[in-house]
């Protein structure tokens, strides 16, 4: 079996210039690592789209089959850390080159190498189909080297189990928003029973509410 995912890494993560025996659209690789403010037309937003929708597809068949025995609400849990925006940032970071990414932004924020890990995945979707974008998810995302430490701080899931053993009311409110649209903070504010408990700031609105039910069981266990 053709492993796309090893050439890809060789020829577009590492810049190597050594070409391969089978024909690549390169356009479509390109067009994935370019930021909307580089180019406002022919951007990564598109192919973004297309790989959050087969990530999910790709993460929740995964998770399905490999979970046999496992109810509902397991298998969410589990595709949520597998799709969180955290997570995502953390592999982008890891696979794709800082010299691949085309920006005009003064710094590459995080969220802009997961963005371009999703439109990534589409652009392989569309170039090699649904065989090998599968083999690249399950190889770099699902079995990512991030998961376990993600896993063992999931603070709201920690946070809600003590909070249902008390029979108490836990809500996070999105207070605001700072920064531009590629580099947005985003601010979280956590009640119990009405009460304020903790505030908290984040990359994107989950990450802000993992913050806040980390502040948050400090003061409740």
């Amino acid at each position: 079996m053709i492993f796309f995912s090893r050439y890809l890494i060789k020829s577009f993560f590492r810049l190597k210039k050594k070409k391969s025996r089978f024909n690549y659209r390169e356009e479509i690789y390109k067009t994935a690592f370019q930021h909307k403010s580089y180019c406002k037309t022919n951007n990564n937003e598109r192919l973004e789209f297309l790989g959050d929708a087969i990530l999910c597809f790709v993460v929740s068949e995964y998770i399905y089959d490999e979970n046999k025995t496992q109810k509902e609400g397991y298998l969410s849990k589990k595709r949520a850390v597998i799709v969180a925006r955290k997570h995502l940032n953390m592999v982008g970071k890891r696979v794709i080159n800082k010299e691949l990414l085309k920006t005009k932004t003064e710094t590459i924020s995080d969220n802009i190498y997961g963005n371009a890990l999703e439109a990534l995945i589409g652009a392989i979707y569309i170039e090699r189909g649904i065989k090998e974008v599968k083999q690249f998810i399950v190889d770099k995302i699902i079995n990512s080297e991030f998961i376990d430490e993600l896993i063992n701080t999931d603070y709201k899931s920690n946070l809600q189990k003590i909070i249902q053993k008390n029979q108490n009311d836990i809500k996070y409110n999105l207070t605001s928003t700072k920064g531009p649209e590629h580099d947005k903070e985003f601010y979280v504010t956590l009640f119990i029973d009405n009460k304020q408990i903790s505030r908290a700031k984040g990359r994107s609105l989950k990450e802000a509410e993992q913050n806040a039910a980390k502040k948050a069981l400090k003061s409740v266990s």
